[in-house]
């Protein structure tokens, strides 16, 4: 058995580098890989990711974006909630609004066919500058897929500073 408890694995199900719970989501967020998106704008899932993603109806994601720097993709029930969440009052709150236009703005629905490929919407893969080499990252409940020169000159530039790493060791880590 690895670190994690007998419980987490009961509750959650260990699938390589990541927590999967039943609720339709990633619990643990870590792990990256390399992908690409070939000549008709499909983005080829990596396969170890492909495996960990929680099934949906008709293997359908909600393909996204909070920023247009990167692109989430989202299986149907946890977008779903999201919607949902949205949807409570207060229904008009000037975020919330605001959060929706620009989700609803990138995002489409996609189905990602038996090869493991998704089509990313033309608006969004232009404004995240998403073609060629990507990065695909797992987050919580989403994967988020990168343009990985961009990755890559941010991590260099932007390294962890010593007061940052100073914080997280105050926060615990």
């Amino acid at each position: 058995m690895s670190i994690l408890s007998r419980e987490r694995n009961a509750e959650f199900g260990v699938f390589g580098g990541c927590l999967k719970n039943n609720a339709g989501g990633f619990n643990m967020s870590w792990g990256s890989s390399p992908a690409k998106i070939d000549e008709k704008s499909r983005l080829r899932l990596p396969a170890k990711f492909r495996r960990d993603l929680p099934e949906t109806i008709d293997n359908e994601y909600y393909v996204t974006s909070y920023d247009g720097k990167c692109a989430q993709i989202y299986p149907v029930p946890v977008w779903d909630r999201i919607a949902r969440k949205l949807q409570e009052p207060p229904r008009m709150d000037p975020v919330k609004v605001k959060f929706q236009r620009i989700t609803d703005f990138y995002g489409s629905m996609a189905e990602m066919d038996p090869q493991g490929r998704i089509l990313l919407p033309p608006r969004l893969r232009e404004s995240a500058q998403l073609s060629g080499d990507v990065i695909v990252y797992i987050r919580q409940d989403y994967l988020e897929v990168w343009n990985e020169q961009v990755v890559s000159e941010s991590v260099k530039e932007n390294p962890l500073t010593v007061e940052e790493l100073e914080k997280m060791a105050e926060m615990g880590f």
